[in-house]
């Protein structure tokens, strides 16, 4: 029994129990309406493997439930109303050839354009088969992960101020705490996209007005572009961090991180200036290459973030698998 219990002991360290309390996170980032698993695993993937699109979806769609909708169809959902000024046409650039008059662009963030209400008076009636409030259960453990991250955070300021400690300590916290914007909007607002808008609206067009003078798209361009510096050098906070923890310098576990970081901030981005050249449907962006490029980068990232969750009670692990040159032997850490 005791051999036993010494067993259960050891599993229980391999993982500690705030890289389990991160993992909702990652869940809540990455959540996608997509009726087949491997979709909604792919979107998770991108999620993890670029910043930029999960944040972009939490921060820049809106917080009502029709926005939250509508943002997973793709340009030919949409129709575009066009506005004249002193009664001249506008040659508008968002609007393709021929009669169909659909956007150009999918209209969100640099693109965006304005719901028209009127000719839209039925929408809600497709919105409420796509979403859903999020129980109880499910904005209690949105903050649960919130929890873990914020104090992980907290955890890293503290460790610079401190003296050497060999045990490891949350640097996946750390990692993740990018996430915070879509785990606060689900615990507070509990929207849930519960049925794919592509299936929904398949026959249904939505009327969007294209107004040369609204004020709406210069503010979306300021956000999205808000939300891609976030995205983009917000992570390297986490590298600052572990590098001024003592013993201070860009040791092994500095370097890791970087790998991590430096995924994060190339793929941000190339998916924020993809985004301003417009995107026609979310994951034929580029022929498809974005998407499967983001998701090979995001199982990358997730098989780091393993490692590292691991690796963080274990100094010789890091010695075993990098080399002598992740050795802490001589300030007496083993």
């Amino acid at each position: 029994m005791a051999e036993m219990a010494k067993t259960i002991l050891a599993l229980y360290k391999i993982i500690p129990q705030y890289v389990l309390g991160s993992l909702p996170a990652i869940a809540i980032m990455g959540d996608s309406p997509y009726i087949e698993f491997r979709a909604k695993f792919m979107w998770l993937l991108r999620c993890l493997g670029c910043p930029f699109d999960g944040l972009f979806h939490s921060l820049n769609v809106g917080g009502n439930e029709v926005s939250r909708c509508i943002y997973w169809l793709s340009e030919y959902n949409f129709t575009v109303v066009e506005h004249t000024n002193n009664e001249e046409e506008t040659n508008d650039k968002e609007v393709t050839k021929g009669t169909d008059r659909h956007p150009k662009y999918r209209p969100f963030g640099f693109h965006a354009m304005k719901l028209n209400i009127e000719k839209n008076k039925h929408i809600n009636e497709y919105v409420e088969r796509c979403t859903a409030k999020a129980s109880v259960l499910e904005r209690l453990s949105s903050l649960v992960s919130a929890y873990y991250i914020m104090v992980g955070l907290v955890a890293g300021f503290s460790m610079v101020q401190g003296e050497i400690v060999c045990e490891g300590w949350a640097y996946l916290p750390l990692l993740l705490s990018w996430t915070i914007p879509a785990i606060w909007r689900r615990g507070f607002y509990g929207i849930l996209i519960v049925k794919d808008p592509s299936e929904v609206f398949d026959k249904i067009q939505i009327i969007v007005d294209n107004d040369p003078k609204d004020k709406l798209k210069f503010h979306k361009r300021a956000t999205v572009t808000l939300t891609a510096l976030l995205s983009i050098v917000y992570p390297w906070v986490t590298v600052l961090i572990v590098y001024f923890t003592p013993p201070v310098g860009y040791f092994c576990r500095s370097k890791y991180v970087t790998v991590i970081t430096s995924i994060w901030s190339f793929n941000s981005a190339l998916a924020y200036f993809w985004h301003i050249k417009g995107e026609s449907d979310l994951i034929m962006s580029g022929e498809g290459f974005l998407h499967v490029w983001f998701s090979t980068c995001g199982f990358i990232v997730a098989y780091l973030l393993l490692f590292l969750g691991i690796f963080t009670g274990y100094n010789t692990l890091w010695v075993d698998l990098f080399g002598d040159a992740c050795d802490l032997s001589n300030i007496g850490c083993y």
